[in-house]
């Protein structure tokens, strides 16, 4: 099963989340997605499966109207899943 891009984008941002602090973590993960973007887009176009890609540019379409000036929100659930994520790794 393919991953989304808003699992991608959560995805880098645990990755970044554990040397940076949430801002840097946010933009580094959604520079990052934006170049999965397009090897993504490269691998589709070399497969010729358009619909793979017009697929990926919508929902990457849909993400960035989500995005905005301030995404405080966003920030803060994915601080949240990481938290959730982080506890149930060490229950038992």
């Amino acid at each position: 099963m393919d991953e989304t891009l808003i699992q991608t984008f959560k995805r880098y941002y645990a990755d970044y989340r554990g040397a940076e602090d949430v801002d840097q973590s946010f933009t580094d993960a959604y520079q990052a997605m934006t170049f999965h973007v397009i090897n993504q887009t490269e691998h589709y176009v070399q497969e010729g499966n358009l619909n793979k890609i017009q697929n990926l540019i919508r929902e990457f379409k849909e993400m960035g109207l989500s995005l905005g000036p301030s995404n405080d929100s966003l920030k803060e659930q994915f601080e949240q899943e990481l938290v959730q994520q982080e506890l149930n790794r060490f229950s038992f």
